[in-house]
């Protein structure tokens, strides 16, 4: 039987598991604009890494990318338990897919809604993503939706707002 506690171990780790789950989801970004993959292994277990690519190539061989904003993410509280942490989050997205040849949108931007549950675990004094799970998805219609460029500029990743 093992004991769940929602004590932090101390607050550097919390700081650690939140920006694991920045880099995963700021790393979905990347993916779409550079389908690059490999940098996932970093901080993503090697199987949630090889499921990432098969999702990611699967939209290429359809000639497909997709270009996305992170409107807002926001952490429940951490679940520490012998091995693992368990993090909640709700994620607010603006999804669009690109036809690659064309450029042209293969399906208008839209606002997601997502609450996720990440499990990680520390390797070798990495938090890594060892599980994640969709609770809930849901999309919004909204004029005042973000519209991403199909020609993103460069910026850093603070020109996002994250609330935490």
């Amino acid at each position: 039987m093992s004991l769940l506690f929602i004590v932090p171990l101390s607050a550097n780790e919390d700081k650690y598991i939140k920006d694991t789950l920045l880099k995963y989801n700021y790393g979905l970004i990347k993916m779409g604009l550079s389908g690059e993959t490999k940098f996932f292994k970093e901080f993503v277990k090697k199987d949630v890494a090889m499921k990432l690519q098969v999702w990611f190539e699967s939209w290429k061989f359809s000639n497909l990318t997709y270009i996305a904003k992170i409107n807002d993410l926001r952490f429940s509280p951490i679940t520490y338990n012998e091995n693992n942490a368990t993090i909640s989050t709700m994620e607010n997205w603006t999804f669009a897919y690109v036809n690659l040849d064309t450029k042209d949108y293969a399906l208008k931007p839209m606002n997601i809604f997502y609450h996720m549950d990440y499990t990680l675990q520390k390797d070798e004094g990495i938090w890594k993503i060892i599980a994640i799970k969709h609770l809930k998805e849901e999309v919004f219609i909204d004029e005042k939706k973000h519209n991403p460029d199909l020609k993103p500029k460069k910026k850093s990743l603070k020109d996002d707002t994250i609330a935490g």
